[in-house]
């Protein structure tokens, strides 16, 4: 069956029937200076959940995160938080009342406080002991046991971002934000630091929301991606549900590069060069457009007797695999496959897996 493109439906439901919906934003627009930077955007994050706002610099994520913290005011829309309005027309309560764990880029440590100072910052509420106690017992929890006298320069980045999540978790926030919180780090840091976070946030049974600019990113640590566009969110789904039925082509795009074919659909196939891809009876005549992720077009020696024939013009090994530019019927196709399996000849035979079919109605 193909991967026709559609927007999942969504069950509505936040959580379990009872339980207050830890943050939703309703019908939220924000302008600087004339220019609008969010417009009507609507988000509800359910309970122990963790949603990813993806998209590129300048969409509007960040804004969204700001004005549900309570830095920024939105000018239309509402913010709920735990069930209870904390931003309208008529009320703005501010960031430090709102409950919320907060993770910046800046991670926003106090270099001349001690990493036992810095966590239990902001937690006023519980004495003195029983906060340095259960800050020991957190720091242990991301391997920073031993850590509580030491000061944020003579930590790494890594674990001052540890420091900053624990910072953020103590007192048991409704919601945790984070701003792009592992893009300081490097690729092979960045993966494990993440995955302590992730694993901290399922113990704690926290609600989190993650703005990201890596597809990548979003893709292994959300439950649902809300995906942004030029201040609007175009598609909220779960990872495998945007891959596989993204609500468009440019959302397609975000995640992998596309071979397109564009055409009119006739017998419930579209004619391309790599052969008759199913689109469905019910487009006869219409306009369609049909994508394949790299690796969804399959690479085979001349001499079997599949697909069709191309023209290797490039190879580039990435060791986990190889990529390829092949030329069939004077178009170019991007393709990825195992590197060990890839025929070392310039001429090749492909064949598309006609099930990973992304297909679009209209000529995209």
């Amino acid at each position: 069956m193909q991967m026709t493109a559609r927007r999942p439906e969504d069950d509505g439901e936040p959580g379990p029937k009872g339980e207050a919906v830890p943050l939703s934003m309703d019908g939220i627009s924000f302008a600087i200076a004339g220019k609008p930077i969010l417009s009507d955007v609507s988000l509800t994050v359910r309970p122990r959940e963790i949603v990813c706002l993806l998209g590129p610099s300048g969409c509007g994520k960040t804004t969204l995160l700001r004005i549900a913290a309570g830095i920024e005011r939105q000018d239309q829309g509402s913010v709920v938080v735990g069930g209870h309005v904390v931003a309208d027309a008529r009320h703005f309560v501010p960031a430090e009342a709102r409950k919320l764990g907060l993770v910046f880029q800046d991670l926003a440590l106090f270099p001349h406080m001690r990493i036992a100072e810095n966590v239990t910052y902001g937690v006023n509420k519980l004495p003195r002991s029983e906060a340095a106690r259960r800050a020991s017992e957190a720091l242990s929890q991301v391997g920073l046991a031993g850590y509580e006298r030491a000061y944020p320069h003579e930590l790494s980045g890594g674990q001052q971002q540890r420091v900053a999540l624990v910072r953020a978790l103590l007192p048991a926030p409704s919601v945790v934000l984070f701003d792009e919180p592992f893009s300081g780090l490097d690729r092979g840091l960045r993966a494990t630091v993440r995955e302590d976070t992730l694993a901290l946030l399922r113990e704690r049974e926290a609600t989190a929301v993650m703005v990201t600019h890596d597809p990548e990113e979003a893709l292994a640590v959300a439950d649902r991606i809300a995906l942004m566009r030029a201040g609007r969110i175009v598609q909220t789904a779960t990872p495998e549900e945007i891959w596989r039925w993204p609500v468009d082509l440019e959302a397609a795009k975000v995640f992998s590069s596309l071979n397109i074919f564009r055409g009119r659909a006739g017998g419930g196939m579209l004619v391309t060069p790599i052969g008759r891809v199913p689109v469905g009876p019910n487009r006869e005549g219409e306009a369609v457009t049909v994508a394949f992720r790299p690796d969804a077009i399959r690479v085979f020696p001349m001499d079997r007797d599949v697909g069709v024939p191309a023209k290797v013009v490039r190879r580039r090994f990435f060791g986990t695999h190889m990529e390829l530019t092949v030329i069939v019927d004077d178009m170019a196709l991007l393709l990825r496959a195992e590197p060990y399996l890839v025929p070392q000849a310039d001429g090749v035979r492909v064949q598309a897996d006609f099930r990973q079919a992304i297909v679009f109605d209209g000529e995209q």
